[in-house]
């Protein structure tokens, strides 16, 4: 009776809740501070003017396009490694790191090399003359980072399994520091440095990486009681069959990823048509709309991470409660964006920019961003927690089609069609991104309503 009365109120609605809401905190706060060194870049970059900012937007976006797609094969690590914790088996948990680290390495060298080939052919996939020069200057810097940026990615996964998260949130909220410091000096040339513009934003960000990556390693080796080359050298046993497995669960995960980053890339290299203004406010859409889903991906981790523990300690039952506390808690932030855009559009879009063109362009957007904000919290926590249950091929199918055979096709044929500029190409997308939410929330419901617990077993081995 005990017993029943204990696992009851640990599968409660509630006691999930706030399990993962302890867990979900430092998370996101990893999550928002990563991203507040694009914001960063933005409002820093923006001083020197609207076409530096478009350049480093367009440049941003190609990067990001690929570090995204690429790195995304190594995103179910997060639920892997909960589980492996979950059952107690430590030393698999370090061994499917190093795994994971030696896959990491050999896509960076894939993602390094297409992003070096794409920065020689800008002018033929549509990036227009004023903005060229520091789109390149950007995204030739930014790439060296690429390897950082997976290594960053995947430690952070781990830790995050091991339920420590707090020490990588205030690694990056450190990092933040030293990458607006060096904003300052690179990109405006305080402190003595010459100017570099748009090359200096990248350089700020390439040594903030380079921080973060130095102080993950030194932390892990404090955790280990500085025998961390010992403890996984004695851990280390290569598998093809680790790799494999790995690889299997990645690809529908790139795929998705390149789906839904695309959709996005995509619509930016179509808005440099327009020139340097609508690109510089579609740049500025693109920051807010990212920074506001950091919240909802650092709960997705969470929730990623919490459905693994469960179903490592066997409890089909407990993954479930966790998986729809995970939803409720992406929709709930979400809404508090979603009302935030809606009531205070100027305040929030003129923090980013001063330029009157920009400004007009791309504050009426804001408010039909706000209206998908419930959407894309409830898409990306779904995503997580179907990723917690080993199911990476849902997510892929709803993005593939959701933008590439809604979204896109209804964005481009309003913007340029019926002639409404960014601002059709935007109801465009947020009707993608619906549509996107509502096919998860129905295959999530099907599977933890209609599917056996042993039959869910053999998907998460």
């Amino acid at each position: 009776m005990n017993d029943s009365r204990k696992k009851s109120r640990t599968n409660s609605r509630l006691h999930q809740l706030a399990l993962l809401t302890r867990l979900a905190v430092p998370i996101v706060m990893s999550r928002v501070g990563l991203y507040a060194m694009e914001i960063v870049d933005t409002l820093i970059i923006g001083q020197v003017g609207a076409a530096a900012l478009a350049g480093v937007g367009t440049g941003g976006a190609l990067f990001w396009f690929v570090t995204v797609t690429v790195s995304a094969v190594v995103l179910p690590l997060d639920a892997m490694f909960s589980r492996k914790l979950g059952a107690g088996h430590t030393k698999d948990a370090h061994n499917l790191l190093l795994h994971g680290l030696i896959i990491g390495m050999a896509l960076s060298a894939f993602g390094v090399g297409i992003l070096w080939v794409t920065s020689h052919f800008l002018p033929e996939i549509g990036i227009g003359a004023e903005m060229l020069d520091p789109a390149k200057a950007f995204l030739q810097t930014i790439l060296l980072s690429f390897p950082l940026v997976i290594t960053i990615n995947i430690m952070n996964s781990f830790w995050q399994a091991r339920k420590r998260p707090i020490a990588m949130a205030v690694i990056i909220v450190a990092a933040n520091f030293v990458n607006y410091f060096a904003n300052i000096a690179l990109v405006l040339g305080h402190y003595g440095f010459e100017p570099l513009g748009a090359r200096g934003a990248a350089l700020a960000t390439l040594i903030a990486r380079i921080f973060m990556v130095l102080a993950i390693l030194a932390y892990s080796n404090w955790s280990y009681g500085g025998q961390l080359i010992k403890t996984f050298r004695l851990a280390w046993s290569p598998h093809l069959e680790t790799f494999r497995h790995i690889l299997k669960l990645g690809m529908p995960s790139a795929a998705q990823a390149a789906a839904e980053v695309g959709a996005f890339s995509l619509s930016t290299i179509v808005i440099t048509r327009l020139g340097a203004q609508a690109t510089a406010a579609h740049q500025v859409l693109l920051r807010i709309a990212s920074f506001t889903f950091m919240f909802p991906l650092g709960i997705s981790q969470a929730t990623s991470v919490m459905v693994g523990h469960r179903l490592g300690e066997g409890d089909v039952h407990g993954a479930r409660r966790a998986g729809w506390s995970g939803i409720y808690l992406g929709a709930g932030i979400m809404a508090i964006s979603s009302i935030a855009m809606l009531l205070f559009p100027e305040i929030i879009y003129g923090s980013f920019t001063t330029d009157p063109g920009v400004f007009n362009l791309g504050v009426s957007c804001l408010l039909y961003m706000g209206i998908f904000q419930i959407f894309d919290g409830i898409q990306v926590a779904a995503t997580g927690a179907l990723r917690g249950f080993g199911n990476t091929s849902a997510s892929m199918q709803a993005n593939l089609l959701g933008y590439y055979l809604l979204g896109l096709p209804i964005g481009l044929w309003l913007c340029f069609a019926r002639g409404m500029n960014i601002l059709g190409l935007w109801i465009g997308l947020a009707t993608g991104l619906i549509a996107v939410a509502i096919w998860l929330i129905i295959v999530w419901f099907q599977l933890t309503r209609r599917t056996p617990s042993a039959s869910i077993a053999p998907q998460i081995s």
